[in-house]
């Protein structure tokens, strides 16, 4: 199992997602900017580093009506992840210290109750 900084992969997937940004300002909407910083880290990852790139995603385009759909397709996909039985064991997977960090970014999005949290962190 690998263990994965989430301050380290944010700073990974916000530096792409800048990269993306510049290198194709006159050609990408910024829709098709969040899109091809998802296909970027779309193979060769573990699921709680594509967990976390839909979630800073998701947080990049939470709110604004031109990224409305992706933003929902997150959301669900999130909100699924969250609710499952292996959320547990795939916080487990982002290093200790970090961890906390996460899940107060994911209760400020809304994404999992304080209760949630409390629970995640006793286990």
């Amino acid at each position: 199992m690998k263990i994965v900084s989430y301050m380290d992969f944010r700073l990974d997937v916000l530096d792409d997602f800048y990269l993306c940004l510049v290198q194709n300002k006159n050609s990408l909407s910024y829709e098709e900017v969040l899109y091809q910083v998802s296909y970027n880290f779309e193979s060769g990852f573990s699921d709680i580093e594509v967990f976390l790139v839909d979630f800073i995603l998701y947080i990049l385009c939470n709110g604004l009506k031109s990224t409305h759909n992706f933003a929902e397709k997150l959301e669900k996909n999130l909100f699924k992840t969250v609710n499952s039985e292996f959320f547990g064991s795939l916080l487990r997977q982002i290093i200790e210290k970090d961890r906390e960090n996460l899940l107060h970014d994911l209760y400020l999005a809304k994404l999992i109750t304080k209760e949630k949290w409390d629970n995640v962190l006793k286990n």
